[in-house]
């Protein structure tokens, strides 16, 4: 029986009796390019082929040989391939130690590892896969293909196996020969931190947790977090600062390798704020690197992170020796900057992190009439955010230094959508709001809504309760207010509920005097809108003897 051995330069084929060859190693000269050629036949197994030189063939049917995996590719031999196999996809690396011939061979499309144990998976040209897909070095395969591939064992680590591959391209690129692949297990999470698959029950805690600190999925990082040791959860952290986007919208792709390990991450700040909150809310006190690392993070950052109301919190004294002298040169305040986004996810967030639904800048320069996150929010216009904040329990009468609560700020609004501003009103008062509260000039929230003419939010005031014949430090009513501004619809919701209509204020002046004055006003401006309003006012009043 001959075997064929094969030239390493030249490929080319020499037949040698197979006696000659058993048991035996050297080496020989190739007829063709007179390169010397190594052979070993010391260690084949009783009952198995020995390795024979195996040409290019888009019909081979032949037995893929024992060897260590070998071919040509792009025109030269190429062998000594790193491999490695994650999910239904088969790679082959051959580094060059930086040559330009680096060569990547990507085939995927292939049936799960289980159902290629012990199977002959062929692929022809007369039956192609539509599935198979071959690319190397980046460029998608379109010629004819012969595959032949089966395993031979796999496990967790490592799968055995023994390929063929011909295609019938400008260099007619073949391998064959058996190979060793890494088994990688490739997992991909949103943006959410929802994965395509579970994590492996064989990795551990450590690898898992970094995993799940990265995805932002904390149901998952809590059941691994105790098993670590203190430098590990450090590690955590760091590794959540140095993966921080720079800014609030970015969604990022990240990919993490370790082990056999490949996961790929769409961070955003979002999730990654929730693990931060989570290891220092499990007793993680930053380091001096933690802390020289989140200076550069909040340095690079568009808007002020919003972990830094937890570090300030949590850690007042280290804040303001790592970050506080830095920050505070700054004019402005960004602490809720990220209201603006109006995105309750970023609400909730804080609201973790500073462990209060009622948060007060304790600042006077700051916030200088003290006003809570749910003022806040309203102040801003917020529509999200104050229902979010109502919903979750925030207290909608702490005052502010003017004497004001939310439901103030909600009938000086402006700006948002009359839908929007009743269903807040509609929220305030099942919340409990109180409706008579005045403020430090006497102001009711009914004198605000004469005052921007917002008859819906005061016919849900009067349904609540509110008293209509409320007067502030100069004895002005809601009525006053509503003749005042030229606001008729609000003036004749006010006249059907009862408001007095020849109420006078302080200096003696009734809602017809403060219409007939603006009227006066709008006269002479020419203004002829404004002339209407009032009219209409005077008309009112004059049905209710006013």
């Amino acid at each position: 029986m001959k075997t064929i051995l094969s030239c390493s330069n030249c490929l080319s084929g020499h037949s040698i009796s197979s006696s000659k060859l058993e048991g035996k190693k050297g080496k020989y000269r190739c007829k063709k390019c007179s390169i010397w050629n190594h052979f070993d036949f010391r260690k084949i197994e009783t009952g198995e082929r020995s390795d024979s030189l195996v040409l290019f063939d888009l019909n081979f049917l032949g037995q893929i040989p024992n060897h260590n995996l070998q071919g040509q590719i792009f025109g030269r031999y190429t062998s000594n391939f790193v491999s490695e196999w994650s999910n239904e996809e088969l790679v082959f690396l051959k580094d060059e130690e930086g040559n330009d011939h680096d060569v990547r061979i990507s085939i995927s499309g292939l049936p799960e590892i289980v159902r290629l144990k012990n199977f002959d998976y062929d692929v022809t040209s007369d039956q192609p896969s539509k599935n198979l897909s071959i690319i190397i070095n980046h460029n998608v395969n379109k010629a004819p293909v012969r595959l032949s591939l089966t395993v031979t064992d796999y496990d967790h680590v490592l799968v055995n196996g023994k390929l063929y591959l011909a295609i019938s391209d400008e260099w007619n690129t073949f391998l064959h020969g058996s190979f060793t692949a890494t088994h990688i297990y490739k997992i991909q999470f949103d943006e959410y931190g929802v994965a395509n698959k579970e994590l492996p029950d064989f990795i551990t805690s450590f690898l898992a947790a970094k995993i799940y600190v990265l995805s932002g999925n904390i149901l998952s990082l809590q059941k691994h977090f105790p098993a670590l040791n203190e430098k590990e959860k450090a590690e955590l952290l760091s590794l959540v600062m140095y993966h921080w986007p720079e800014s609030q919208t970015t969604v990022s792709e990240v990919h993490f390798k370790e082990g056999n390990i490949q996961a790929i991450f769409q961070l955003t700040q979002r999730k990654l704020n929730e693990s931060f909150i989570f290891l220092i809310s499990n007793q993680l006190t930053p380091n001096s690197e933690h802390w020289h690392i989140i200076h550069d993070v909040v340095c690079h950052s568009e808007k002020e992170p919003i972990f830094i109301p937890l570090l300030k919190t949590k850690f007042p004294d280290e804040y303001h020796k790592h970050l506080g002298s830095q920050l505070e040169t700054k004019n402005e305040d960004k602490t809720l900057d990220w209201l603006e986004e109006d995105d309750v996810y970023l609400l909730d967030s804080f609201v973790r992190s500073v462990g209060s639904l009622d948060f007060i800048i304790k600042d006077s320069i700051r916030n200088p009439l003290g006003f809570t996150l749910l003022q806040e929010a309203f102040v801003r216009s917020k529509y999200k955010s104050c229902m979010r904040l109502l919903e979750r329990g925030a207290n909608p009468n702490i005052v502010d230094a003017n004497g004001e609560t939310a439901i103030f700020k909600l009938c000086q609004d402006n700006t948002l959508r009359l839908q929007e501003k009743t269903n807040l009103m509609d929220e305030l008062i099942r919340r409990g709001a109180k409706v008579n509260l005045q403020s430090v000039n006497g102001m009711s929230p009914l004198h605000w809504c004469s005052v921007f003419g917002e008859p819906s939010l005061a016919k849900r005031l009067i349904q609540a309760g509110v008293d209509i014949h409320i007067g502030d430090q100069n004895g002005s009513t809601a009525l006053h207010e509503a003749c005042k501004f030229g606001n008729s619809s609000v003036l004749a919701l006010l006249l059907e509920s009862g408001a007095k209509a020849n109420a006078k204020t302080l200096d003696d002046k009734t809602g017809r005097d403060l219409a007939f004055e603006n009227l006066e006003i709008a006269d002479l401006e020419a203004d002829e809108e404004k002339k209407n309003r009032y009219q209409r006012v005077l008309s009112l009043l004059d049905v209710y003897g006013g």
